[in-house]
């Protein structure tokens, strides 16, 4: 005890939480000195009863011997808390730790403790709702508790008290009861913890942006596009790009490091360069021979043909693009430099590159700009471009290469790989509505997609997910969680389960039982309306006129031309069949 500071005696009484604790302290020699230096500390800026709540949460801590690990830790944190914020939260630690301990030992606890440090940084006055979520997480998943706030710093990324309470409450949800599962998420293994994590520290992904990029890109083209995500790439050290399956267009989950405004830019960016190629672009290349690099370079002249058609027509399209394209002219020759400042080059006239291999390539380009409306020009040049940088000796590593700019797409979409088609990783969700499609007569009636049914070879091959005891998995849908206010996405797992024989006679004997249900349920079936009734425009005959094709008719007359008779429209009734679907949500 220094003379500067001496130790302040607090009137307790005999039997009081503050005279305990000094004794308890007494017998223990190594704990004692560390002990006096936070009651030191607290007794300069608390009152007589603060201290004495706070000298019942260490008691607390060691009824349940949480041990002198845990008990240093929370001296710590005493040490340190503000005087402005008062002492309340440290008893609130104190008996949470002691529960903490209770359930998950004391290792646990001490863990918890030590992390505070780093939860009051990032999280500030969100310390409290976050003890109660520890305290949560040690009475449902006590083998968890340690590996969590070992992590802490990492899960709480984002910096947001609500976005920890979802991941904690996705963890004990998803594991349902697995304990190994459950470890497995928390010491972030487990692929959907690393996306939770990413996810709530992006802020705006294609979640929010979705909405917005179709819209515009619809406003492009006129044409509604088929966008769909992919989860996120923790792993990977480059962000994945774009990608093109067949009609559908796939975004990244989300854009790391790009927040706000930028996001929504990027996406757009994105989307609209791999409706471009869908608009524009020819049908898929042929890979025969071709080398990695030379196929890398294809798609490299590709992407410049299309987007130079694109902005023939939409000339605002180059103030969308441009600012991604930031290749320099200098720097190491290698291959991904030299496509990313060809790209540039390409794209950009002002850009100024003196290097041979990117003045060759802008040179070909342009001597081929009247035949900008033939695919063939991006093989033509990308397979002399290949043999130069192959002459040139520069390495090139296809496992590694990423397509630049970031908007555009990884290319993969561009080729016919065969049967040798490369894996995305990534399991392709198609949503299939399951209708009857009929022949009509009506030409104004059209199906929104018919080019996508019409051509069934350009959907892009699903991998499918192997079935299990548990049933073959259909289809994946996000779920609102009503408890955090959030949409969880791929939360909820539609699964066909063949069912078992059974005893028919269980089956019957349980109808005679439910004889007021199934009067219901007919009533019900009955009741529904199946078919619906369409109006068809443009016909011979019928009880009403079409007013469109009367207008056309009467056109067509003053030109002196023969017009179409169909000038009629009728109704007629469409019917299907009725299918019933038994959905269990368990």
């Amino acid at each position: 005890m220094s003379a500067a500071a001496p130790l302040r005696l607090i009137p307790a009484e005999p039997d009081g939480t503050v005279r305990r604790l000094h004794l308890l302290m007494r017998h223990r020699d190594a704990l004692r000195p560390l002990f006096r230096i936070a009651w030191d500390n607290l007794a300069t800026r608390f009152e007589a009863d603060e201290l004495d709540g706070w000298a019942a949460g260490v008691l607390a801590l060691a009824d349940v011997n949480a041990g002198p690990s845990c008990l240093v830790a929370f001296w710590e944190i005493s040490r340190n808390q503000p005087t402005e914020e008062g002492i309340a939260p440290l008893i609130v630690a104190a008996h949470t730790a002691a529960n903490i301990c209770r359930h998950a030992g004391a290792q646990a606890a001490a863990a918890t403790l030590v992390s505070v440090a780093v939860v009051r940084r990032i999280l500030g006055a969100g310390l409290a709702r976050w003890w109660r979520t520890m305290d949560e997480l040690a009475l449902q998943a006590p083998e968890s508790v340690e590996a969590t706030a070992s992590r802490m710093g990492e899960i709480l990324s984002a910096g947001n008290i609500s976005a920890f309470e979802s991941f904690v409450a996705a963890g004990l949800k998803l594991a349902a009861g697995d304990w190994r599962r459950r470890l497995k998420f928390f010491t972030l293994q487990d692929e959907l913890a690393r996306r939770l994590i990413e996810r709530a520290s992006a802020g705006i992904g294609f979640a929010e942006t979705e909405r917005q990029t179709k819209a515009f890109v619809t406003s492009l083209w006129g044409r509604l596009p088929l966008l769909r995500s992919f989860s996120g790439d923790a792993g990977q050290t480059v962000q994945r790009r774009a990608g093109i399956a067949g009609p559908l267009i796939r975004l990244p989950g989300i854009y790391r490091g790009v927040h706000g405004d930028a996001a929504y830019a990027l996406y757009k960016a994105a989307a609209a360069h791999a409706q471009a190629h869908l608009v524009l672009g020819g049908p898929p290349f042929s890979i025969g021979t071709l080398k990695p690099l030379q196929i890398a370079l294809v798609t490299l002249i590709e992407d410049a043909r299309i987007e130079l058609l694109a902005m023939r027509q939409l000339p605002g399209l180059r103030k969308l693009w441009s600012p991604y394209h930031i290749a320099v002219p200098a720097g190491v020759a290698t291959a991904p430099t030299l496509s990313a400042r060809l790209a540039r080059a390409l794209f950009d006239p002002s850009y100024r590159d003196d290097d041979s291999f990117v003045a060759k390539g802008r040179a070909m380009f342009e001597a081929r700009l009247p035949r900008l409306e033939d695919p063939a020009i991006s093989r033509e040049i990308g397979m002399l471009l290949g043999n130069d940088l192959g002459q040139m000796r520069i390495q090139f590593n296809a496992k590694t290469y990423v397509v630049e700019p970031v908007y555009r797409d990884d290319g993969l979409g561009l080729w016919d790989f065969g049967e040798d088609a490369p894996s995305t990783g990534e399991a392709l969700d198609l949503a299939v509505d399951a209708a009857r499609v009929e022949q009509r007569d009506d030409p104004d009636q059209t199906s929104l997609h018919s080019d996508v049914l019409e051509d069934d070879s350009r959907v892009g091959r699903a991998r499918p997910i192997a079935p299990d005891q548990r049933g073959i998995v259909i289809a994946k849908y996000p779920e609102w969680d009503r408890a955090h206010g959030i949409e969880r996405p791929e939360w909820t797992t539609v699964r066909e389960v063949a069912a078992r024989p059974g005893n028919p006679r269980l089956v019957e004997e349980a109808l005679d039982r439910a004889e007021v249900l199934r009067n219901r349920i007919r009533r019900l079936v009955r009741g529904v309306r199946v078919g619906r009734t369409i109006r068809l425009k443009r016909q011979l005959d019928g009880h009403d006129l079409d007013v469109d094709a009367m207008l056309e008719a009467g056109i067509a007359l003053r030109m002196r031309q023969e017009p179409d008779p169909r000038i009629f429209r009728t109704t007629t009734s469409k019917h299907r069949d009725l299918a019933v679907l038994l959905l269990l949500d368990i």
